[in-house]
């Protein structure tokens, strides 16, 4: 099962430690290592725009699908060629780098795709180098009407293209619009083998415009890659965070409860 079993107090207090931050008012304004559903404001405290900022709608805002949770909402459209919105994680303004050959840096979070026209959707970004010249490791959701699917991808953060890999998985018309999924994925990377790991998988909620409700069956099958890492471009570390993606149409996407477990640290 993707979801994960987590404490929330125990695995805030232990990312806290992980990230050498102290649990005191003072240095701690907004729990970034809760789950973030981007209330109040979360998105600006825990989070920095990488791509496309200005259609990144942060800070309290309702979903686009009229559901009545706070959601990071992310708008604009994008040509034939298409184009990707991208914010990476950096609670209370510090950079952090997980690694995924230390243990497995998971991501989960729930998403919304208002309305279908062509391709759209949003996922998440683990392996992330926002340098010149780096890359990250995305999982895309995406609406495609009868083709919807779970694609995993290489991202370049500078131009927002994706270069998708081997073991995307087809969701057939499994995906309805303004309702939630829970998307979730594992990594494992090692540089001395030069592998790279990558388990995925959608859920349903059991009330479908209630991303706080609990889970129920699988959307399509498990998405699972084994490669190369130096092929794909990536390193065994990197920032993680937030991506949406579209083709010939606005994204209309939205994401909330945001969450991370991993061994991370904060970037030297």
């Amino acid at each position: 099962m993707m979801r994960l079993h987590l404490d929330k107090g125990l695995w805030a207090i232990a990312l806290l430690a992980t990230l050498g931050f102290s649990n005191t008012a003072s240095a701690q304004p907004v729990d970034c290592f809760a789950t973030l559903d981007f209330s109040d404001n979360q998105y600006t405290a825990c989070f920095t725009d990488v791509r496309r900022g200005a259609d990144i709608n942060d800070d309290n805002a309702l979903d686009l699908g009229g559901t009545g949770h706070t959601a990071l909402n992310f708008t604009g459209g994008a040509g034939p060629a298409g184009d990707t919105w991208l914010t990476k994680y950096t609670p209370n303004g510090t950079a952090v780098v997980c690694d995924a050959s230390t243990t497995a840096v998971t991501l989960v979070a729930d998403v919304l795709i208002h309305t279908y026209n062509n391709t759209k959707g949003a996922g998440l970004v683990a392996l992330l180098d926002s340098a010149p010249g780096g890359k990250g490791l995305a999982l895309m959701l995406y609406d495609q009407g009868n083709s919807d699917a779970l694609q995993l991808a290489t991202i370049n953060p500078a131009t927002g293209r994706l270069t998708k890999l081997t073991g995307s998985v087809s969701l057939g018309a499994g995906f309805a619009e303004n309702a939630w999924y829970n998307v979730a994925v594992s990594v494992t990377a090692s540089l001395s083998a030069d592998l790279l790991i990558v388990s995925a998988g959608v859920r349903r909620h059991t009330i479908p415009t209630d991303p706080n409700s609990g889970l129920a069956g699988q959307v399509g099958p498990q998405l699972f890659f084994q490669g190369g890492l130096s092929e794909a471009g990536l390193d065994s570390e990197g920032e993680v965070g937030i991506a949406a993606s579209a083709f010939s149409t606005n994204v209309n996407s939205s994401v909330t409860n945001f969450r991370i477990a991993g061994a991370c640290r904060p970037q030297r």
